[in-house]
């Protein structure tokens, strides 16, 4: 699997477990940045308002499909002041 191509995609992750997982890609750890050799991809799911992450190795993804090549659009606007 090209986990890498994954990044910054919506994508549906059926686990080995048979477990859907639906969300946006956020990061792409190759095998030479993971501390233990494996590369992942971290899911922020729909499902999660707190926005926590599931990180799921090459090993622990049964199929994985794209379901849009855009990012989610926010829902709330941030303002800064100058």
């Amino acid at each position: 699997m090209k986990l890498w191509e994954y990044s910054g995609k919506r994508v549906r992750i059926i686990d080995i477990d048979g477990q859907r997982h639906v969300g946006f890609i956020e990061f792409y750890t190759s095998e030479l940045d993971d501390p233990d050799g494996i590369a992942c991809l971290s899911l922020r799911p729909d499902y999660n308002p707190d926005r926590i992450l599931i990180d799921f190795t090459e090993s622990e993804i049964a199929d994985i499909e794209v379901l849009s090549a855009n990012a989610p659009q926010m829902t709330e606007t941030a303002q800064i002041a100058i």
